[in-house]
């Protein structure tokens, strides 16, 4: 049984994908799910409104269905269930855990790739194509973070994957070679 939030936000993103891949638009629940994640980081005080025991509960479901029109039904049904059991303020960890698996059935992988000065384009494609060597990913998507300490090199990660060539790190392991 899930016991903090994050866990019970994976419940929710989990049988969201589960139905949308068995009724077969799991891009539509995406989008419809990506729409929500921007209104509600558009507007913080929307949850606190819709949940304040101020308004009532016509007033609550207006503003619930004028927020899911055009949405699936699996959507509206979503929202209204995470009003009901006063969790709307898990809708973005929801969406962010529905990416998490939208993302391993679709074998895609989120990679930062951290180094000493920003990197082009092909120079990113190329260290995209390497990691998705090494990982089996089908798809990778790589941003670049940069960070002068690493000195130079490159630090990929991903959720479950650490590859670090970064001279900072070289270093260190040279140092504590040599001190023993």
């Amino acid at each position: 049984m899930a016991t903090n939030l994050k866990d019970i936000a994976d419940q929710y993103a989990k049988a969201i994908f589960e139905l949308s891949s068995e009724q077969g638009n799991v891009e539509d629940t995406r989008k419809d799910l990506d729409t929500l994640k921007v209104v509600f980081e558009n507007n913080p005080n929307f949850v606190t409104i819709v949940s304040s025991n101020d308004i009532n509960s016509e007033a609550r479901d207006g503003l619930l269905t004028t927020l899911t029109t055009g949405a699936s039904e699996a959507i509206q049904n979503l929202v209204k269930l995470l009003a009901y059991n006063n969790r709307l303020n898990l809708l973005t960890q929801i969406v962010t855990s529905f990416e998490d698996y939208y993302n391993d059935a679709h074998g895609i992988v989120n990679v930062v790739a951290t180094t000493a000065v920003a990197l082009d384009e092909t120079r990113l494609d190329k260290l995209a194509a390497v990691f998705a060597s090494k990982t089996g990913a089908k798809h990778v998507n790589l941003t670049n973070n940069v960070d002068e300490s690493i000195i130079g090199g490159v630090i990929l990660q991903s959720q479950s994957t650490l590859i670090d060539g970064s001279l900072q790190t070289k270093i260190a392991k040279m140092k504590a070679q040599l001190l023993g």
